[in-house]
């Protein structure tokens, strides 16, 4: 049974959202606010399958409690529910490490689906353990860690770049349609849209070339997708 933890300060939702999950099958526990959470999470060290977490907490947003766990090497998928439908706050959860991103008001239906596909890419991504090293040029990736050198400087990425990365790696040489790569790593063909994959390509190309606009390991196929390799070459 799914443990998951519920950081929310409105009794109204979280109650709601408490017996809902429940019925669902899964083990609830619930943090009213941001101190609560944080002594769960880092005071206790309690662990959890998906953490459903409130950005606008008193004391400590959900901001920072996302960006403490990431600091902390702690990769339990957190979905972000806020009641600010503003871009630069979903970018901002994103990159602190957030794996998906809710706008109150709702559905009940919606938020079980988000908890479900996380669950099942939680899921996917355990039973991976076989490729745990990569190196190529200047770049050294632990995916045990989630440890990322570059030229013997460390960079963080977030957990759904290492997770992109990793299905690269794992298919290298092959070409992976936009399609592909939206099931592999987001575990559904229809989230968002191919512009989400591209973004994506854009930050590891960023990362790991020495010339993002002229890309030697990241190589994109017209009209099919994207092929990572190793070795340093252009394609005809």
């Amino acid at each position: 049974m799914p443990h998951l933890l519920l950081v929310e300060d409105d009794p109204h939702i979280a109650n709601g959202l408490l017996f809902n999950l429940e019925m669902e099958g899964y083990q609830l526990t619930h943090a009213r606010d941001g101190h609560q959470a944080r002594q769960l999470l880092f005071d206790e060290q309690r662990s959890f399958d998906l953490i459903i977490l409130d950005v606008m907490l008193p004391g400590v947003s959900g901001f920072d409690i996302c960006h403490a766990l990431r600091r902390k090497n702690i990769y339990t998928p957190v979905l972000m529910l806020t009641a600010k439908n503003f871009e630069t706050d979903k970018i901002k959860g994103l990159r602190l490490g957030a794996d998906d991103y809710l706008t109150k008001p709702f559905s009940l239906e919606e938020l079980l689906t988000r908890v479900q596909v996380l669950l099942r890419r939680q899921t996917w991504h355990q039973q991976v353990e076989d490729l745990r090293h990569l190196s190529f040029g200047q770049v050294e990736i632990d995916f045990e860690r989630f440890e990322v050198w570059v030229s013997n400087q460390k960079c963080h990425l977030t957990p759904l770049e290492i997770k992109l990365m990793k299905v690269f790696a794992e298919n290298e040489g092959m070409v992976l349609s936009r399609e592909d790569l939206l099931e592999k790593v987001w575990n559904q063909p229809d989230f968002g849209n191919s512009r989400s994959v591209d973004n994506f390509v854009m930050r590891l190309r960023k990362f790991f070339e020495q010339n993002p606009a002229h890309p030697k390991h990241f190589h994109s196929i017209r009209g099919v997708g994207y092929k990572f390799t190793r070795e340093p070459h252009d394609l005809p």
